[in-house]
């Protein structure tokens, strides 16, 4: 009884906290993802000052290239300094000799005393041949003149120094980086070290990635400008989403510990008892049989095997013990008693009409390639195979297999003539390819769609039924639609030219004994005159 309570307790505890992780997880990325926004802005806007001033010193350079050779004249220096005005992200205009490295006199410092020499070793390529650039060269004696950036091209240099740091915040981590087209080898321009790596870094961390922008959108991809974000401005900005959104969390998670410990309970002792019965041998299963119409000729053509359960507590519903058997991973255990009470049950008919489809549900997992030596050597599936008869693999389209896993399956299926269907068609995922690389012999066509034919107001699933249907052909497989319970759902069927049919309004599961009298009532069918649910 401890063991019982502790799991009873552990189980919905475990699924509480779950939830409240994914929610915590999803109010993060949220929060995050704002602050991502307001990191985009910034990073648009600045790209959009450096292209501004990029495109500035192109103009200066270009304007310029021919006089510079004329040397530092009085004349070409205040044309210089006339363009400056013009040009207000650029700082300065140099000169330097065309046959060293130089500057003899600028726009703004005129002729210097001294040359200020830029050192070849320290200059850093750029796309574009004959272009070489310096980060804070000595020599040049500018108020405020951090960072100072020079681009030589011949013996003309522009000379700026950035003035869109400004228009970050103080607390911003930012980063620009250059590539040298040469080598490949990335070096920090300006701003912090460092915030380039941690963005490659946070790639590959989705709870941090949000908080990092980059854009490389600057001179052919050479430059590329690193924005970061830390988490005291993520908390400090989206306090009232991380408090609001942890609060609803927190009551969900209450909420879900409650209902799943009180539905575990339940689940638990269902269970129990469907344990216990299919490892004594599953005396409380009993089998059903749907008839399968041919709603061309009205016979009779097959039969959906389904499952029943009732013991000293009780009935189940399938809907309560199917789940039970797959969470204890009983799925096989389960099928043998099926398919073994089946075969014994409708041996008489069988006998009769061998060509009679027995649609049975088996589990995915059941029919991968790994499990193939156990369906070729189980007993029932043996006998079912030497007597000829006509068994139908039923499988969700919900898990249907890659064709991949079931190749060795499907051809021991077909050595014993068996047969493949997709029940419940439409509410999966699976594609034309798909369904016909798994050699699909049937198509079932779920009830949900077969019950909204007859609605009076369109029904999106309806509408869906005829393209079901064309799929089906296209691939050359036979169709069954589910969950008839209608004469206007029957003659809608019809009029889509589907051949086989199976509901209520056609007939109920019904006991082995009312199914035995079912088929020799069915228009007094000969063996050779059954209709087979498989193409020709």
């Amino acid at each position: 009884m401890r063991s019982k309570v502790s799991r009873n307790t552990v189980i919905p505890l475990a699924a509480a906290l779950t939830v409240f992780g994914l929610g915590a997880i999803a109010v993060w990325l949220i929060a995050a993802q704002q602050l991502h926004a307001v990191l985009s802005d910034q990073k648009n806007y600045v790209v959009q000052k450096i292209s501004l001033e990029f495109r500035h010193r192109d103009e200066l350079l270009q304007d310029f290239a021919e006089r510079a050779n004329q040397g530092c004249s009085d004349k070409l220096l205040e044309e210089m300094r006339r363009a400056l005005f013009d040009h207000n992200s650029t700082r300065d205009i140099a000169i330097l000799d065309d046959g060293a490295n130089e500057i003899r006199c600028t726009a703004l410092l005129g002729a210097l005393e001294r040359p200020a020499l830029l050192q070849p070793e320290a200059g850093l390529p750029t796309p574009k041949e004959g272009r070489i650039v310096w980060m804070n060269p000595a020599g040049l004696d500018y108020p405020h003149s951090t960072n100072l950036v020079v681009f030589r091209e011949g013996p003309l240099a522009v000379i700026s120094y950035p003035a869109w740091t400004g228009d970050l915040p103080d607390y911003r981590r930012w980063e620009v980086t250059a590539t040298t087209p040469n080598s490949g080898t990335k070096v920090t321009v300006l701003g912090q070290s460092g915030v380039s790596g941690d963005y490659q870094w946070s790639r590959w961390n989705p709870f941090v990635s949000l908080l990092y922008v980059r854009s490389c959108e600057l001179e052919n991809g050479i430059i590329c400008l690193y924005l970061n974000a830390g988490l005291g401005e993520l908390a400090a900005n989206e306090w009232p989403l991380l408090v609001t959104g942890n609060l609803v969390n927190a009551t969900m998670a209450v909420l879900l510990f409650l209902q799943v410990r009180t539905h575990l309970l339940l689940r638990n002792s269902v269970g129990s008892r469907i344990r216990r019965s299919i490892r004594s041998g599953g005396v409380q299963f009993r089998c059903v049989y749907q008839p399968i119409i041919d709603l061309r000729s009205d016979r009779l053509s097959g039969c959906e095997v389904l499952a029943r359960y009732e013991d000293e507590y009780g009935p189940l519903s399938p809907a309560e013990f199917i789940p039970e058997v797959e969470r204890q991973q009983l799925t096989w255990a389960f099928t043998e008693i099926v398919l073994s009470r089946a075969l014994k049950d409708l041996e008489p008919i069988l006998d009769r009409h061998p060509e009679l489809n027995v649609s049975v549900n088996f589990f995915p997992g059941d029919l991968d390639d790994v499990h193939v030596e156990r369906l070729s050597t189980n007993p029932s599936l043996r006998w079912a195979a030497s007597r000829k008869f006509r068994l139908c693999f039923e499988i969700l389209e919900t898990g249907i297999l890659s064709a991949d896993h079931m190749q060795k399956v499907q051809r021991f299926l077909d050595r014993c003539g068996f047969l493949t269907a997709i029940d419940d068609f439409g509410t999966g995922y699976s594609n034309i390819s798909q369904v016909r690389d798994s050699h699909i012999n049937l198509i079932k066509i779920d009830r949900s769609f077969v019950q909204e034919l007859d609605r009076k107001l369109p029904a999106m699933r309806a509408s869906l039924v005829g393209p079901m249907i064309e799929i089906a052909r296209s691939i050359n497989v036979e169709v069954v639609a589910e969950g008839i319970e209608t004469e206007t759902q029957l003659s809608q069927i019809k009029e889509l030219k589907v051949r086989f049919g199976q509901g209520f309004f056609l007939s109920r599961p019904l006991e082995t004994d009312a199914f035995r009298d079912f088929a020799q009532a069915d228009r007094n069918n000969a063996p050779q005159t059954v209709v087979s649910m498989k193409r020709s």
